[in-house]
């Protein structure tokens, strides 16, 4: 039978091992991690030192309450937790310049995701996917798949700036508030199959979308610089401010015929092999202002009948104004500022810097403009100033 030292002694070092495992540790040093080792559950959070060049976390350890923040170990080759399932907090990688190896093949559930400046990183090691973030931020990376990464919800999602990233195919219901995805891999394709509404869209520099289910769009969904053909949103009703195509060079055809509403810009610019405009058959309310400026030989919005805001209808094409003066005259175009003139030498947006010249060579070039996705959201904001009376 062991003896009373014997128990006090065993007693002690369950509470020191215990102690351990609720609260806040600092790995300064690869052997750090075994202050880990009889955790299964660490209440805290884990900060990796700056001059740490690997890190294994103990496959014992399944959950961390806390954060797990690796912020500037420049000589941070791998960071693996074989046995992670969960992170409360934020897992945040910041200026790791050489890791290459991040390995969580267990891990399903993050609080945030909020990486940046990670040059090495071609891959992601989560063999189980995480299918639970409240907000995921990737930028500056060198990964060509989100493989890996699969959420149903969130909050914010912004993927930008990874040079190499070829697809973005995420089984996202939903976005409270910001799907962002610009300034990657040329030509990335983002696709959202199971996407059914969210607050705020952006989505530039795409060679292809596909947002077979999206219905509702709270806010604003602005699609910009893109080198897609064609944009096909089935299931959208409703646009609560601005809806916009812009300086799409290679768009040729656009459809959403399911689309009633938009409660502000309804704007489609300098996207120059844009010729038709018959795909919103049902879009009868547009809140803000109208603006459609390019290459237009016909456009068709057969339900209008309501804008309460200016309408701009500018080609350098021969486009039949006829059906839209008639609509200025019956008051259903409510605000001072109409414009709709054809043969334009160059076809010009009511957002300033934006038009699209007259060569009626349809080249990809031509009259292009690259605006910034904050620019671009400005610009939507502005064209509602100044047409809404």
């Amino acid at each position: 039978m062991p003896s009373i030292k014997q128990l006090l002694l065993a007693a002690m070092v369950a509470s020191m091992a215990a102690a351990a495992c609720d609260e806040d540790v600092t790995i300064e040093s690869d052997g750090d991690v075994s202050q880990l080792a009889s955790c299964s559950k660490l209440t805290g959070k884990v900060t990796l030192g700056k001059k740490v060049t690997s890190v294994a976390l103990p496959a014992t350890l399944t959950s961390i309450t806390g954060d797990v923040v690796a912020d500037g170990a420049a000589n941070l080759v791998a960071f693996q937790a074989p046995g992670l399932r969960t992170i409360g907090g934020s897992f945040t990688l910041k200026g790791l310049i050489v890791l290459s190896n991040l390995a969580f093949p267990e891990l399903v559930s993050v609080g945030d995701i909020n990486w940046a400046t990670l040059p090495a990183l071609q891959n992601l090691g989560f063999t189980k996917e995480v299918s639970k973030a409240n907000s995921v931020l990737i930028t500056d990376t060198l990964l060509n798949t989100l493989q890996g990464i699969n959420l149903k919800t969130a909050e914010r999602f912004n993927i930008n700036n990874n040079r190499y990233l070829r697809s973005v195919d995420v089984a996202l219901t939903q976005v409270s508030d910001l799907l962002l995805i610009e300034s990657n891999g040329k030509g990335v394709n983002a696709s959202f199959p199971d996407l059914k509404w969210a607050n705020n869209i952006t989505v530039r520099d795409a060679g292809d979308i596909y947002f077979p289910k999206l219905q509702k769009v709270n806010s604003s969904a602005a699609f910009v610089n893109n080198t897609f053909s064609a944009a096909d949103f089935p299931e959208l009703t409703s646009v609560g401010e601005s809806f916009a195509l812009i300086s799409c060079s290679k768009l040729e055809k656009i459809t959403a015929n399911s689309l009633e509403t938009v409660g502000g810009t309804f704007q489609l610019a300098n996207n120059t092999k844009l010729t038709t405009v018959d795909g919103f058959g049902a879009l009868r309310v547009v809140g803000g202002a109208i603006d459609l400026s390019g290459t237009f030989k016909e456009v068709l919005l057969p339900k209008l009948d309501d804008v309460r805001g200016g309408f701009n209808l500018q080609s350098t094409d021969d486009v039949n104004c006829g059906n839209f003066t008639s609509l200025k005259s019956a008051g259903v175009v409510k605000g001072d500022d109409f414009t709709c003139e054809g043969k334009k030498e160059r076809a010009e947006s009511k957002t300033a810097g934006l038009g699209t010249d007259g060569s009626g060579s349809g080249d990809d070039t031509s009259g292009a403009v690259r605006v910034g996705a904050s620019f671009a959201t400005a610009l939507l904001a502005g064209a509602v100033a100044m047409f809404v009376l």
